[in-house]
C-alpha cells in the first residue's frame, strides 16, 4: 500500500489571516512549511463578520514583514468616525479608525502571495481529524484529504491558526499540557450573525462605523452599523452567550432590527459565525504547538474585531519558530517569549473587554442613560479608556453626579478596578513556565470579581 504520509519544519492548520500571515512570514525566512485549509481554495479569507479591520494592525504588520496593506477594490471604505449609541438619546464618538474590506478579496492575495515561496505547500479540502502525540509532544496531524484519504503530517512545530474551535488545540490531552482550556465554553463565546445590504439611495452613515443597543437585543448585545460604500452596509449583532439570552436567535434578531431601521434595502448576503469572547488563552503554546488568532482567543472582547491580532500573532508566532528551528528546540520553554510578547500586547483590550461584558450583564441598559446624562462616563472618559492611557475615572469628583445611583456609581469603579487589574497582571506574565501556575491564580482571581 502506498504510503501517503508526510513531513516539513511547520504545519499551519487554517488559512485564514493568522495561518497566512504567519505562512508568509515563514516564506520569508525560508522555513519549508504546509498550509492546510479545510475550505476550496477560492473560499480562502472569507469570513461572516464585521469586516472591520485597522489600518494601524495592517501598517505594523507591513513595517515588520512588508506584507502589503489591504488596497483597491479590497477596500469597501475608509471610515472617519466611530460612534457608540448606548441609549437612544446619547452618542459617544470612540478614537477608533478603521476600514472595511472585502476579506475574501484580500484573503485570496495574500494567498496568491504564497507563489513567491516554493517551500511552502498550500493544500485546500484538508481537514484535520486528529492531533498525533508522540512522547508526550504534539508532531503532527491526521488529515482527511480532498478524495477521501487519511494521512499523517508531520512536523517538528505545529501551528494551530483554526479558529475559535481550535482543531489542534482541543485534542490535546491534558497530560501533554494542561496549561490551556482545549474547549472553550459556551460563557467565552460570542455569537453573531451579518448581512450585507444594499439601500436604494446613498444611506446616512457614510464612512462611519456604530455600535448601538436596542430593546430588542438581549443584553450584552450589540447592534452593529459598518458603511462599506455609498450604497453598501455590513450590519450584524452578537452578543456574549449567557444563562439568559442563549435561546435568542441572532439571526432573529438582525432580522427584526434590519426591519426596523432598513425596511426597503436588499440583502446580498447573510451569514452566521462564532468567536472567542475572553482573555487570551493563559498560554499558547506546548511541545512542538503553537497557537494564533482566533484559535488563541485573540479577539477584542468590546468590538468583536479579531483580524488585526490574527495576522499580528501570525508575525510575532514566526519570529519565534524560526529561533526554535535554528536552535533544534521546540519546547515550550524555547516558545515561551511568545505568550509573553502576546499578553504584553493584548492583556489591556482584553481586560477592558471583560471588565465592559461584567458591566452590561449586570446593568440594566435603562442606567446607562443616567451614566452619560449625568456625565458618569463622559467624552473624555471614554478617549482616556480607548486610548489606553487610563482605565481609571476621576470617580470621587462624580459622587455627587451619582448619589441618586450609589450602586450603579460602585459597578462602574469595580469594573475598570478590574480592567486595571488585569492589564497590570498581563504586564507581568511569567518569563519561564515555572512561574505560570502562581500567574494563571492571579489572573482568574481578578476573573472571579463579580460587580
Amino acid at each position: 500500500m502506498l504510503n501517503l504520509d508526510l513531513a516539513t519544519d511547520v504545519l499551519i492548520v487554517g488559512a485564514g489571516p493568522a495561518g497566512i500571515s504567519l505562512a508568509i512570514n515563514l516564506g520569508k525566512r525560508n522555513i519549508p512549511c504546509i498550509l492546510l485549509d479545510q475550505k476550496n481554495r477560492s473560499d480562502v479569507g472569507y469570513k461572516p463578520c464585521g469586516d472591520a479591520l485597522s489600518p494601524n494592525s495592517t501598517r505594523k504588520l507591513y513595517e515588520l514583514s512588508g506584507i502589503q496593506q489591504p488596497k483597491g477594490d479590497e477596500i469597501g471604505e475608509d471610515l472617519e468616525s466611530a460612534h457608540f449609541k448606548p441609549v437612544p438619546d446619547f452618542e459617544l464618538w470612540i478614537p477608533f479608525v478603521s476600514q472595511t474590506i472585502d476579506r475574501l478579496k484580500y484573503g485570496q492575495r495574500l494567498l496568491d502571495s504564497l507563489v513567491d515561496f516554493p517551500w511552502i505547500e498550500f493544500k485546500p479540502k484538508h481537514k484535520v481529524v486528529e492531533t498525533i502525540i508522540k512522547s508526550n509532544k504534539i508532531v503532527g496531524c491526521k488529515v482527511r484529504t480532498e478524495n477521501g484519504d487519511k494521512i499523517n503530517i508531520f512536523a517538528k512545530i505545529v501551528a494551530d491558526c483554526s479558529g475559535v474551535t481550535g482543531i489542534v488545540r482541543r485534542n490535546i490531552p491534558d497530560e501533554v499540557c494542561d496549561k490551556f482550556q482545549k474547549k472553550l465554553p459556551k460563557k467565552e463565546i460570542i455569537v453573531s450573525f451579518r448581512e450585507i445590504i444594499e439601500t436604494p439611495k446613498p444611506h446616512e452613515f457614510q464612512k462611519q462605523m456604530r455600535i448601538e443597543t436596542h430593546d430588542e437585543l438581549p443584553p450584552p448585545g450589540y447592534f452593529w452599523i459598518f458603511s462599506r460604500g455609498e450604497r453598501l452596509l455590513n450590519i450584524g449583532v452578537g452578543w456574549l452567550i449567557n444563562d439568559s439570552n442563549r435561546d435568542y436567535s441572532p439571526k432573529k434578531v438582525l432580522e427584526e432590527l434590519r426591519n426596523k431601521f432598513f425596511p426597503d434595502v436588499k440583502v446580498i448576503n447573510a451569514d452566521g459565525d462564532t468567536l472567542p469572547g475572553r482573555l487570551p488563552l493563559y498560554s499558547m503554546v506546548a511541545d512542538g504547538f503553537i497557537t494564533c488568532g482566533d484559535a488563541a482567543a485573540l479577539v477584542n472582547p468590546i468590538s468583536g474585531e479579531g483580524h488585526g491580532p490574527a495576522l499580528l500573532s501570525g508575525f510575532y508566532a514566526a519570529e519565534r519558530i524560526e529561533l526554535a528551528l535554528r536552535h533544534e528546540n521546540y519546547s515550550e520553554e524555547e516558545l515561551w517569549d511568545y505568550n509573553v510578547k502576546i499578553w504584553n500586547i493584548y492583556g489591556y483590550d482584553g481586560g477592558l473587554g471583560i471588565a465592559v461584558h461584567k458591566l452590561l450583564n449586570a446593568v440594566p441598559f435603562s442606567d446607562f442613560s443616567y451614566l452619560f446624562e449625568k456625565e458618569i462616563i463622559s467624552q473624555s472618559d471614554v478617549d482616556a479608556i480607548m486610548g489606553s492611557t487610563s482605565v481609571k475615572l476621576p470617580i470621587f469628583q462624580k459622587i455627587l453626579k451619582g448619589m441618586r445611583k450609589p450602586k450603579l456609581l460602585f459597578k462602574v469603579a469595580r469594573g475598570l478596578l478590574i480592567a486595571e487589574k488585569i492589564k497590570k497582571v498581563s504586564n507581568k506574565y511569567p518569563g519561564t513556565p515555572e512561574k505560570f501556575e502562581r500567574w494563571v491564580k492571579k489572573i482568574k482571581r481578578i476573573e472571579r470579581i463579580h460587580l
